[in-house]
């Protein structure tokens, strides 16, 4: 008897879990089926992609396709982009692109490429920032080395500082020798030799590795002789 009893009340469970699933399809257009669709299984992959939302290296790849060609483009229409660019940059959130727009826009010789250039010089990211240095490095002219010579006098990280030395020298401009003295009078080795490196550039003058020779050089005095080089010294210079 307890046997029976135990399998009519499976029976009825069963019966009503039919039954349930009968009104879920019927009444509200759910179906065994169409659970797949709204419940997750942990073991089913995830789409990478939100309808509408392009991935961001979708997007990078989209912005380095639009500095490879921008460069064929009119003056009217760079300015078209840039303005475009500019307003892309001002609602992005991710640094990373950021620093990809700051490339793109650098191809286009408007006026609104270079005022985000500029920008990008105050950027939270110190990513952006860099970035924005290298492409004045590579644009030259009085602008930009005015503009890094600012960055590495005040910039809070010392990765920006560095990228603002280097690109001093990038420009080959004789006029950022003011702005690179800041770099050799940095307490930072590495500073002093990147500021040493980038004075070669622009200068074409050879001091060798002796930063006070080149800060005398930067104060516009005659740098000393250099010192005699003992035997010691070149062997271990040798290796």
């Amino acid at each position: 008897m307890v046997i029976n009893g135990l399998r009519a009340r499976v029976l009825l469970a069963l019966i009503c879990c039919t039954s349930m699933v009968g009104m879920l399809g019927c009444g509200n257009g759910f179906s065994l089926v169409d659970t797949g669709s709204i419940f997750q299984m942990p073991w089913q992959e995830k789409p990478d992609t939100m309808p509408g939302v392009v991935p961001p290296h979708e997007r990078i790849a989209q912005l380095r396709e639009t500095a490879s060609s921008s460069k064929k483009l009119e003056p009217a229409e760079q300015e078209s982009l840039s303005q475009r660019l500019a307003k892309e940059i001002s609602d992005e959130a991710d640094p990373l692109i950021r620093l990809e727009i700051v490339r793109a826009i650098s191809v286009c010789n408007t006026p609104t490429a270079a005022k985000i250039i500029e920008a990008a010089l105050s950027d939270t990211s110190a990513d952006v920032r860099i970035t924005a240095c290298q492409v004045l490095g590579k644009r030259g002219g009085s602008q930009s080395v005015q503009l890094l010579s600012k960055t590495l006098a005040s910039d809070i990280s010392a990765d920006v500082r560095l990228a603002a030395t280097r690109a001093l020298g990038e420009t080959g401009d004789k006029a950022a020798v003011a702005g690179l003295s800041v770099a050799l009078e940095d307490g930072d080795p590495a500073m002093q030799h990147m500021g040493v490196l980038s004075m070669k550039k622009c200068t074409n003058e050879d001091f060798g590795k002796d930063v006070g020779r080149w800060r005398q050089y930067a104060r516009g005095e005659t740098p000393a002789p250099p010192e005699p080089t003992s035997i010691a010294d070149r062997i271990r210079e040798l290796f």
